[in-house]
Parts: C-alpha cells; structure tokens; sequence
C-alpha cells in the first residue's frame, strides 16, 4: 500500500524549482526542475542535491539552497522563496501533470486480496479499497457526513449492492487524491448504509493506468 507527499533541497543543490510530490512510507517523493520523481529518504540527499530532513504525515522538511522549508502535499519551492502551491508560475493543470508526471502508486493486496490506499476527500482522510466493479467512487452516509458532504446538493438515485437496493445520492467530490495524485469534480455514490470504507471506482480508474505484478497493484495517472 502507498501513500504519497514530499519536497526538498540542499545549499549545493542547482535546481530552480522543487515540489514534494508525494510521501511512501518514510521516505519523500520530489520532483526537481520538472524532472522524473525522486524517491529520497531522510538524512539522504537527491542527485540534484536536495536533503531530506524529516518526513511527518504529508509533509517533509527539507533543504533547498541552504534553507530549510516544510512543505505539504503538491506544495513547491522555486530558488530561495517561500513555499507556493502549485501554479504560482503556471497554470494549475501545468502543475499537476508536473507533479503526476511518472508518480507511480504501489498498493499491496491484503491478506483477503483486497487492494487498500490512503487518500483524500475534500480535504479529509479516507481509506479507499479499489473496486473495478464500481461505476462511480463510493461512500457510507456516515462517511460522507464526516467529510461534510451535503446530500441535499446530490441526486437521489437507486443503488443496487450485494443486500439489495438502498437509497443512494449521487454527489460532486470537488478533491479527491489517491496516494499523492489529485483529481477534481469526481462524481461519487452515497449509499443509506454503512461502509468501513470508501470505494475507489472507475470514476477515478479510468483516469489512471493499471497494472498487476503477482500482489502488487500500479496504479499512474494518465496524462
């Protein structure tokens, strides 16, 4: 399973410009003058010269041209300023597919063969399991009340599940990230029952290539 953020640099590093892409396990995932993503872990430096200092949550410390900068989740530094978000210099879908750009997202089957990821809806934490079989992202109702999902702004629909049809609303995710790759206006499911999780269904699927390696789910975002 993965989950994903992270940025960094050094006072010897050359790069211009550097964004925390993603966090795997305890290691950031940097992308340095819009090159392929780094993979750095703390206390180690990338080859463009940018040292990891710590990694905590969806964050990392680092060190980029002799100073130091927490950046969060698809946050970038250029040269020696502050912390931006992405598209302070360029278009915010420029800077997303710069940050998706080779972001790979390993997820390893559970013990049942189920495939779990960390991510995001509208800001707050999910666990997601990835069901192909899913038209549309899925979520319990009281998941999506702790979201702060509003269901009168949704569509009453008829949703058919393994108990039978329940009462379901069909809603706009305005974010939705999956390990460190966002995606915005996700149409999503809310069923009238409980779920201990929320499904990753085609909805966001079909914006991403799959591959399977024995347990080992890829998951990248297509560009």
């Amino acid at each position: 399973m993965a989950a994903l953020s992270a940025a960094l640099t050094t006072g010897a590093a050359t790069a211009a410009d550097l964004a925390l892409s993603g966090v795997l396990g305890g290691k950031a995932i940097l992308v340095v003058d819009n090159g392929p993503p780094r993979v750095v872990a703390v206390g180690k430096s990338s080859p463009e010269g940018v040292k990891v200092l710590a990694v905590e949550g969806n964050a990392a410390t680092v060190e980029f041209y002799g100073r130091r900068h927490r950046l969060r989740l698809g946050e970038r530094v250029v040269r020696q300023g502050a912390p931006t978000q992405p598209g302070a210099n360029m278009s915010s879908e420029q800077a997303r597919k710069i940050l998706a750009r080779g972001l790979e997202i390993a997820i390893e089957a559970d013990p049942s063969g189920h495939f779990m990821v960390d991510g995001e809806i509208n800001g707050v934490a999910v666990r997601f399991m990835v069901d192909t079989g899913a038209t549309y992202v899925g979520l319990g109702r009281s998941q999506a009340a702790r979201i702060g999902i509003d269901l009168s702004d949704g569509e009453e629909v008829a949703s058919v599940t393994a108990g039978g049809k329940v009462r379901a609303w069909r809603v706009n995710l305005r974010t939705l990230k999956v390990g460190g790759v966002r995606f915005d206006n996700v149409t999503g499911d809310v069923t009238d029952a409980e779920m201990p999780f929320a499904l990753l269904g085609m909805s966001v699927l079909d914006k991403m290539e799959m591959r399977r390696d024995g347990k080992t789910m890829y998951l990248k975002r297509k560009l």
